[in-house]
């Protein structure tokens, strides 16, 4: 007769092997999970960012919470939505990709097959070297949605952006240590990297550092019409799963499903955030998705499938690049500055010219789907190369 130890034993045995054999049932597990606690989260933290009055003598909501300064005259009408939400995309992410990472390792605890080999500690910071590097990059941005909510005016440009260089420095420096010096022994579950033979490293490390601050910046800009950066930030999630390479250990399996979380937690966020929104992500969730995209197309050696799958981002950037350098470049040669666009980023040219919310963000991600359709299937036929 089987002993309580013994039944325990063997249940976790039989859970455990149900988890690890099927990649896509536990990403199914975080993603659903994460949508359902977004979405039952949402309510609380709206009202929870409602009452918060950070600048003195504040009374209303329109006082507390101001729209862009740089948005169109018919933003003025969301003169009150709070801020600040990726706190609860990012949170609800990383929380229940810890959790479940806990969870797997007591399961191999009880289960009695869990071990520590050689390099076992870089293991456990590979896994989560991406949450961390994402939270890292929202607390960028929760410091300067707070310094705006309270009445400073935000950091300055300068400051966050050497803010992001630093953190894309350490994310890329790291990596590229870990997987081209094997620290830790053969032994340790590191991903497929290659950053190039000595005389392309230093192009690779740096490249990859300007994508990851580029992205970052890309997203941040996008941020400025209900739904469109959410949105978009569920498809390339999405996408980054259906791309996750080969890794050998458990641990290592799952640290990529850490993009499954962040999708599911993106939908239950756009539920609130959908035209007419009823909280904005703000820098802090802005700044974070950025990172997890950048840091995503690296781990997945998926920086030629970016293009794809992030398209509307690099639109969206580059209309305001073209903006910017036009704008300089006509006020040089003609003594006033022209555009190109009606205002950048490129939603709200559209947006002046008559089309409505809904409108610009249906289209947006519907484009957006198609280019990434057509990236994965160059992915899968092997056309696009591996990077890095």
């Amino acid at each position: 007769m089987a002993t309580k130890g013994g039944l325990l034993q063997e249940w976790a045995q039989a859970a455990q092997n149900l988890l690890i054999r099927s990649e896509w049932g536990m990403g199914l597990i975080l993603f659903l999970g994460s949508w359902l606690l977004m979405f039952l989260l949402g309510g609380p933290m709206i009202h929870w960012l409602r009452q918060k009055r950070w600048k003195k003598d504040v009374v209303s909501d329109a006082e507390a919470w101001q729209v862009r300064e740089d948005t169109p005259d018919t933003h003025q009408a969301k003169q009150g939505t709070p801020s600040m939400g990726g706190i609860g995309i990012i949170s609800v992410a990383c929380g229940l990709f810890g959790a479940f990472v806990l969870f797997l390792v007591i399961l191999g605890i009880l289960a009695g097959n869990f071990t520590r080999p050689r390099g076992f500690w870089i293991e456990i910071f590979l896994t989560f070297l991406i949450p961390l590097i994402v939270g890292a990059h929202a607390l960028l941005g929760f410091a300067d949605d707070w310094s705006k909510a309270s009445g400073r005016g935000g950091l300055r440009a300068r400051a966050k952006l050497l803010g992001q260089w630093i953190l894309a420095s350490f994310f890329v420096l790291v990596l590229s240590v870990l997987v081209t010096q094997k620290v830790g022994g053969p032994s340790t579950d590191f991903p497929s990297l290659e950053f190039g033979h000595s005389e392309l490293y230093l192009f690779s490390v740096a490249f990859l550092i300007l994508l990851m601050v580029g992205v970052s910046n890309a997203v941040n800009l996008t941020d400025g019409i209900d739904g469109l950066a959410a949105g978009l930030a569920l498809q390339t999630g999405a996408f980054f799963w259906l791309t996750q390479p080969d890794f050998d250990s458990h641990i290592g399996v799952v640290s990529n499903l850490f993009w499954a979380a962040l999708a599911g937690s993106c939908l239950g966020f756009v539920a609130y955030n959908k035209y007419p929104a009823k909280v904005f992500m703000g820098d802090t969730g802005s700044l974070a998705l950025g990172a997890a995209v950048g840091a995503g197309a690296i781990m997945t050696q998926s920086v030629f499938l970016l293009p794809f799958i992030a398209f509307i981002y690099f639109v969206e950037m580059f209309s305001v690049t073209l903006q910017v350098l036009y704008f300089k470049y006509t006020k040089r040669k003609y003594g006033e500055g022209r555009r190109i666009f009606r205002r950048a980023p490129l939603h709200h040219h559209f947006e002046l010219g008559g089309w409505s919310e809904w409108r610009v963000v249906g289209t947006f991600l519907a484009i957006n789907l198609l280019t990434s359709a057509i990236g994965l299937i160059l992915w899968q036929l092997n056309i696009l190369p591996r990077f890095p």
